[in-house]
């Protein structure tokens, strides 16, 4: 497996990860499943702003992606992210390797706190997050309704760097750029 940067060409690979999601599960609250051209310009402008990540397959296929995006519009805000990790198929240990890379490259950046936001029940994104070091800090009852159901959602947080007084915005822009070179992995 080897993971890398997102580009435009992945965002059709992606959708097929994503749009079974949309479609059939509660793990996201969006409720139809995007154009390709819209999701397209959707992953490309999250990219420009922040570390995206996606793990290819041996045969150059997308077997999961994982990036941050901005937690809140505020100012006041911008030291926190929210962090989302989609995989082919669970269970393979593409998660946590694609979190594995993400979290180093957003602590690097300067960000304090890395937020998950987990539809109930998903105990296996529950213990991925738990596995990467975050914590769970609020459960908001009846968050969303999908499907005619409404769903709890748990919020995990990790914390990347120490909140200091007047510390430096971190780092946005060139996030499509790695920190570090592309990491070839062995799969487990």
């Amino acid at each position: 497996m080897l993971l890398r940067p997102f580009t435009r060409d992945d965002a059709a690979g992606i959708l097929a990860i994503y749009g079974p999601v949309v479609a059939h599960s509660s793990a996201t609250f969006e409720w139809e499943v995007p154009s390709l051209s819209d999701f397209t310009e959707r992953l490309a402008h999250i990219a420009g702003r922040f570390p995206f990540l996606v793990a290819e397959d041996d045969q150059g296929g997308i077997s999961g992606y994982a990036y941050a995006t901005t937690h809140r519009d505020r100012i006041a805000y911008q030291w926190a992210v929210e962090t989302s990790v989609y995989v082919a198929q669970p269970g393979q240990g593409v998660g946590r390797k694609l979190y594995d890379a993400l979290l180093p490259q957003l602590t690097e950046r300067g960000f304090l706190w890395a937020y998950g936001v987990i539809t109930l029940p998903n105990d296996a994104s529950l213990a991925l997050h738990a596995a990467c070091g975050y914590e769970g800090f609020a459960r908001y009852a009846d968050a969303g309704q999908k499907f005619g159901q409404w769903w709890d959602v748990q919020w995990v947080r990790k914390q990347l760097n120490t909140p200091l007084p007047h510390l430096p915005a971190p780092r946005f822009e060139g996030a499509s750029v790695p920190v570090t070179p592309p990491t070839s992995l062995e799969q487990n």
